[in-house]
């Protein structure tokens, strides 16, 4: 099958309330869309929806390389995927999120012509079974602890057995208070993750951790600064609290000096910081071979980023963490109707590839610019 026009749409995605991290305060999500175009109106998509500072380059960036480089597509065999791969790495080793959307829209559309999702399209290729649905986390947004308790009573009762909430984005008596009503709140049967965001300094983490191991903490994610390696490395190493590494671990090299440092107990697949579906799958078994778990979640994407992370989640053989693919309710207004959770998981959508479409009238609604197509005959 091969690629006869890709097309590029900017679009702008905003969240109902806006969700402060460690790192910032974000109100609205912007992107751009692949579409690639086969014979036969088979079609495959995928989203580039970095977040700047979070391992990942900006949305210009992305644009701009993915303007590049959808020309070349045109023309190319999506049999040919891991040539082109190896390709679009090569041409684009500092875009993840660009790489990541052409990889979500050539795996779309591999998988559709094969009549099967991508997850069971990768699990064949392997000799494994995929997944038919995948754990999630419920993400906790509010800030103040009585909303936080109400939100994560709400979440229990929806049937989820993992709750996560952003800490480190005021001061440790206001965390510990926050946690301490989600605990009270629904009692010591969920999993509660902690997500920190690079936010503590090396000493303030510590004594941050050893201040919430009381609460029954799963994990906290990114503690301390990303670049800084070797204090994740000794705080995992005295820590009461397991670590898992999100920014830290974004790019494959990053993930593997993270490895080789044992720096983290668990790692987070994020597609748009890892460069797609492919570089994802490799590092979680690389680290899964150091006796690291994994985990994947979005970074507040679209229903098409969410829906290739989901298949990701499917796909990868052997245990994995509850992931933080719920996160569809965050969002206004979405590209496509988005996979809803059911009793803390999400099943793997029915139809083949991704198992999602792009809604034509939401795109209109949603798009930032002008789309661009390239065909063999120009742009």
């Amino acid at each position: 099958m091969r690629i006869r026009k890709v097309e590029l749409t900017p679009f702008r995605l905003v969240l109902r309330e806006p969700l402060v991290t460690a790192a910032g305060r974000i109100e609205v999500r912007e992107g751009v869309l692949v579409r690639l175009h086969g014979s036969a109106d088979l079609e495959g998509f995928g989203e580039a929806m970095p977040i700047e500072g979070f391992g990942m380059e900006s949305v210009r960036e992305s644009w701009k390389v993915l303007r590049a480089l959808a020309p070349q597509l045109v023309g190319e065999d999506v049999r040919e995927l891991d040539a082109l791969l190896d390709s679009i790495e090569k041409a684009a080793p500092r875009a993840p999120a660009a790489r990541a959307a052409l990889d979500a829209a050539l795996h779309d559309m591999a998988a559709r012509e094969s009549g099967c999702s991508i997850a069971a399209w990768i699990a064949s290729r392997g000799g494994w079974q995929a997944r038919g649905a995948v754990a999630v986390n419920a993400l906790l947004s509010a800030r103040e602890p009585g909303r936080l308790a109400a939100e994560a009573a709400q979440a229990m009762a929806a049937g989820f057995g993992t709750l996560k909430l952003k800490v480190a984005a005021g001061t440790l008596a206001e965390d510990i208070a926050r946690v301490a009503a989600v605990r009270a709140a629904v009692g010591g049967l969920p999993r509660l993750r902690l997500d920190a965001n690079g936010g503590w300094k090396d000493a303030e983490a510590l004594a941050a951790l050893e201040r919430l191991a009381c609460f029954g903490v799963e994990f906290v994610e990114q503690p301390v600064d990303a670049n800084d390696l070797l204090a994740l490395a000794r705080l995992r190493a005295v820590s009461p609290v397991r670590i898992a590494a999100d920014e830290s671990a974004a790019g494959v090299a990053r993930a593997e000096r993270v490895i080789a440092l044992r720096a983290a107990d668990a790692i987070c697949l994020k597609l748009g910081a890892t460069g797609g579906i492919r570089a994802a799958l490799r590092l979680a078994e690389r680290a899964r071979s150091a006796g690291i778990e994994v985990f994947v979640t979005s970074g507040l994407d679209g229903a098409v980023a969410r829906a290739a992370a989901l298949q990701l989640a499917a796909a990868l053989p052997g245990p994995c963490l509850a992931c933080g693919l719920a996160t569809g309710s965050l969002l206004r207004d979405d590209l496509a109707t988005p996979i809803e959770p059911a009793r803390g998981m999400l099943a793997l959508p029915h139809g083949a590839g991704l198992g999602v479409v792009p809604d034509n009238a939401a795109l209109s609604r949603l798009a930032s610019g002008p789309s661009l197509e390239f065909e063999r005959n120009g742009a």
